[in-house]
């Protein structure tokens, strides 16, 4: 059987950063931390977020990315051991990738309970960290985009914590099929279609994949409403 589990936690607090002369703020510079740490409904014990439309809320309390994805990262950012949280992401995790992780779906971690909502939409503050201007770009492009999570019940959670879970969404619709339907021009109207009128996806999302279905999307709703 496959492990699921994260294997860091990560934390990080406000920093500042360049932007064309102007100093900006973020919370992007996520470390580990090698001990247990209270999860609350909007975030982490420990941790801040600083842009609260883009990162922060109910809907994105908590950010997981896989693992499995770090040496595409430090290839791309030849970068030798890309260390957990490098994305930003509070959970470092193995076993559960976009494609396994569909929007619904309850996940127990240590004593918390978290649902998963929606993949990641890359920040600009990502591409100022690493210094690279086509990071978004590349980004949108690699299909990797992890996931966000809401917290149905706090807890404790540590390093090593092992991913169980505990309910499925009726729908199937994974983060992977919303992100790539969100970026890309694949047809799949069916898919389209029911990711839309799926409300357990953020509006920001269904909106993005209607506008990438063309006419055969909505000739099969009749009119959006």
């Amino acid at each position: 059987m496959k492990s699921l589990r994260v294997v860091s936690l990560n934390l990080g607090q406000v920093e500042p950063l360049d932007f064309n002369g102007k100093t900006v703020y973020t919370g992007i510079f996520k470390r580990p931390v090698n001990r247990p740490v209270t999860v609350k409904t909007l975030t982490l014990e420990g941790d801040s977020q600083v842009d609260l439309v883009n990162h922060g809320g109910a809907r994105k309390a908590v950010y997981f990315y896989p693992s499995e994805h770090y040496p595409f990262w430090a290839d791309l950012l030849n970068v030798k051991g890309l260390e957990p949280g490098a994305l930003g992401e509070n959970f470092t995790s193995i076993g559960l990738l976009e494609a396994e992780a569909y929007v619904g779906d309850r996940w127990k971690l240590g004593s918390a309970i978290f649902e998963i909502t929606q993949p990641r939409s890359p920040c600009y503050k990502l591409a100022l960290k690493y210094q690279r201007n086509d990071l978004v770009a590349r980004f949108l492009e690699a299909i990797k985009p992890g996931f966000y999570a809401s917290v149905i019940e706090e807890g404790v959670v540590a390093p090593g914590d092992a991913l169980t879970l505990v309910s499925s969404a009726p729908e199937r619709i994974s983060v992977h099929d919303v992100f790539r339907l969100a970026v890309g021009f694949e047809s799949e109207p069916d898919l389209r279609l029911a990711i839309f009128r799926n409300e357990r996806i953020p509006e920001f999302w269904r909106r993005k994949v209607l506008s990438h279905g063309g006419t055969q999307v909505l000739s099969m709703m009749g009119r959006v409403k």
